[in-house]
């Protein structure tokens, strides 16, 4: 038998007489146990137990870190091309990105456990852990920046914002050099 399309179950010779659509009429549970024992076929005799494993709590921990990063690089970005005349100044934009750069930046607080360090790739240097102060200040200092450009941009005024923006680069940037593998 062979799957073809719409998932239908049906033999070559049936296939030729054009007998199957009768026979399924004739005897749906025939249809169906046909279908269950192709599938039983296809995966092997193991489908039903054959599901993928949960995830380790490292793993979720360093997809939880790495998400954080997406979206907070999500809006860095267009701030980004703001600051440095790739797109025009939005105020409105920039301090809604702003806004959420710095929340974003706030939840970093819970993202490097202990027990994130493996499980899952990622590009972060083992010394973190063995640096943890640093790491911390850095880490501290970056969300200060973060705060400090979300303030700012509350304000509108297209230089201050460039400005702030520069400082809170330049403080991810730091901790990027030290502790981020390329």
């Amino acid at each position: 038998m062979e799957l073809a399309a719409g998932l239908r179950l049906v033999s070559p010779a049936i296939r030729q007489t054009g007998a199957h659509a009768m026979s399924m009429r004739k005897a749906p549970f025939g249809f169906a146990a046909g279908l269950i024992a192709a599938l039983v076929g296809v995966t092997g005799g193991g489908g039903w137990e054959a599901r993928a494993q949960e995830p380790s709590r490292a793993e979720q921990l360093i997809k939880y870190r790495q998400s954080i990063y997406r979206v907070l690089n999500g809006n860095f970005a267009p701030l980004a091309a703001m600051a440095t005349g790739k797109a025009p100044f939005d105020a409105e934009a920039a301090a809604m990105r702003a806004e959420r750069v710095a929340y974003l930046a706030a939840m970093l607080d819970e993202a490097y456990p202990a027990d994130s360090q493996a499980g899952a790739p990622t590009r972060v240097k083992p010394e973190i852990w063995a640096n943890r102060a640093e790491f911390d200040g850095l880490l501290e200092d970056m969300q200060s920046k973060t705060a400090e450009l979300a303030k700012v941009a509350g304000g509108g005024d297209q230089a201050a914002i460039t400005a702030a923006f520069g400082a809170a680069g330049k403080s991810c940037k730091a901790c990027h050099d030290k502790f981020r593998k390329e």
